[in-house]
């Protein structure tokens, strides 16, 4: 019977395990260097951030600088608590700046009926917008000090809001002698719309898009002053659903907000992280980076949330910013983080970290918050 052949005993195979373990911790290192490059960097451009400080984000004057569009990426989940304070921080600083419009990734009939709670200084708010109108409690207390500015919606509109915004308009508007508008408007103003899925909706919100379009120049003529509104809400673009692809339709609409651009001026928005990373080909801020109205005038702030929950449950999975989904990446992020709040500015990190640098210039990191 032959000798079993033993690799292990072999010269070859021991020489060839030095090797490797020599490599590996040679690549260790390499690891280890890099990341102590990166803590301290990080270290050197950083800021901690008290939510409950009206100049929390006093450094945004210089980083605004050449900028015109501010974007806050909402990481984790919309429904974080953490984002009523942390976007009521933001505003107040660009709010000092000139700023023009909030824009949000919601409809132009849900802005409408929230730029109505703001604008008339009163504390009405119908119970079915009541969560609306919380968060837009500070920016009301904003606008009293003096600052205006105006909520923008880009995104589709939702049939509720649709139909509240619109009695909101023309509830106590006398249509006896407005034929035509009084024919468009009939069931926009029941409760037609309100018993139809989005999909359906969706379909009737275009059928009366293309009616209006139509008949424009007869209910122009009716309502006089009170046309433009109502152009405004019946001819929004974006027919998108939620789980469709709403990044080319949410851009367009922002571009033709601010087009022409008011360089003397800012802009604000906040969305969701799925439409705010500019290394994504597909995204609303790719878009908008690559578009002659704001190519490199757009300052983005995506958000990392460790440890964060959500109604009493741990967020987990894998967050959109990739490379915090490299642990020892994350590990100098959280090691260089300074209390609950810290931002860090990545503008400047040397070449080899351009797989960070990518996903925006700022970075917020959030710790345990829910």
């Amino acid at each position: 019977m032959s000798k079993r052949y033993n690799l292990k005993s072999t010269t070859l195979y021991k020489l060839m395990k030095k090797h490797i373990t020599v490599l590996l911790l040679s690549v260790t290192s390499i690891c280890r260097a890099q990341d102590t490059v990166l803590t301290a960097y990080l270290a050197q451009h950083r800021y901690a951030i008290d939510l409950n400080d009206p100049g929390a984000f006093h450094m945004l004057p210089d980083m605004m600088k050449g900028k015109n569009l501010f974007v806050l990426g909402e990481g984790g989940s919309h429904g974080l608590e953490l984002y009523a304070p942390l976007k009521s921080a933001v505003l107040d600083q660009l709010a000092t700046q000139n700023l023009k419009y909030f824009f949000i990734e919601l409809g132009r009939s849900t802005a409408y009926i929230l730029n109505n709670y703001l604008d008339k200084q009163t504390d009405s708010c119908t119970s079915a917008f009541t969560k609306y109108c919380r968060i837009m409690d500070h920016e009301k207390a904003t606008i009293k000090k003096g600052h205006d500015f105006k909520l923008v919606g880009i995104d589709f509109e939702i049939r509720i809001d649709f139909n509240t915004a619109l009695n909101q308009m023309f509830g106590n508007v006398d249509l006896g002698k407005c034929p035509t508008s009084k024919a468009f408007l009939a069931d926009l103003l029941d409760s037609t719309c309100l018993k139809m899925t989005h999909k359906a909706f969706m379909k009737f919100y275009k059928a009366k898009r293309e009616e209006f379009q139509q008949n424009k120049i007869a209910i122009k003529l009716e309502l006089g002053d009170k046309y433009n509104g109502l152009e405004y809400l019946v001819t929004n673009q974006n027919t998108t659903r939620p789980n469709i692809d709403r990044n080319p339709a949410m851009s367009k609409n922002l571009l033709q907000e601010i087009n022409p651009l008011d360089t003397s001026g800012v802009y604000f928005l906040t969305i969701g992280m799925a439409h705010s990373m500019p290394c994504d080909n597909f995204s609303v801020v790719h878009k908008l980076c690559k578009s002659d109205v704001l190519k490199d005038r757009v300052l983005v702030m995506n958000l990392h949330c460790e440890n964060c929950s959500l109604n009493g449950a741990p967020l987990t999975g894998k967050t959109m910013l990739r490379f915090m989904n490299d642990q020892d990446i994350e590990a100098c992020f959280s090691k260089a983080a300074i209390g609950a709040y810290t931002l860090f500015d990545l503008s400047q990190l040397p070449d080899e970290y351009s797989d960070i640098k990518k996903y925006g210039d700022l970075l917020l990191m959030a710790k345990g918050q829910h």
